[in-house]
């Protein structure tokens, strides 16, 4: 996961609870548990293709285009591409529900650093097509829920190549 927001404000760091008994744990310590699903975005995504050697049937997974061989010799003698250039959504959740941890003396208005986002939100872009995932920002709390200080288009990185 991305991690493109960094903590230099030293501000106040809210947990992110991704299991039943992390939950429980946290109520039991005084935390507020804010629920949340955790819901994959059909933007974030990467690629990938495999190829297996004509002579040991051994696979190789390739996820940049560069390394694709037939794009350079539609005669390659040495693989074969047994799949063909797919996406898929490339994390994996333990539960699909997670929640913040929000401290009794949290207050309206208080910014501070969500350290695992719950929220699937694009952070990195690659021009090939992958999209990533911000694991990290900072978020105002309005008193409901957590105000992301991202804006998209402006806060994404993006990686050339």
């Amino acid at each position: 996961m991305l991690n493109n927001s960094t903590n230099s404000k030293n501000l106040r760091v809210i947990k992110t609870a991704r299991n039943i008994k992390d939950i429980n744990d946290g109520a039991k310590k005084g935390f507020k548990p804010l629920m949340k699903s955790v819901v994959p975005s059909k933007e974030i995504r990467t690629k990938y293709a495999v190829l297996q050697s004509k002579i040991t049937g051994e696979i190789k997974i390739i996820g940049d285009y560069r390394a694709d061989p037939y794009l350079f010799d539609k005669t390659n003698d040495e693989f074969e591409k047994v799949i063909d250039w797919s996406y898929y959504y490339p994390y994996s959740f333990e539960s699909p529900y997670a929640a913040y941890l929000l401290p009794p003396d949290l207050k309206i208005n208080e910014r501070v650093f969500l350290e695992d986002l719950i929220e699937d939100v694009v952070g990195l872009v690659w021009n090939q097509g992958d999209k990533y995932r911000l694991s990290s920002v900072e978020a105002i709390w309005n008193g409901n829920d957590f105000e992301l200080d991202y804006q998209k288009m402006i806060d994404i990185n993006e990686i050339v190549g």
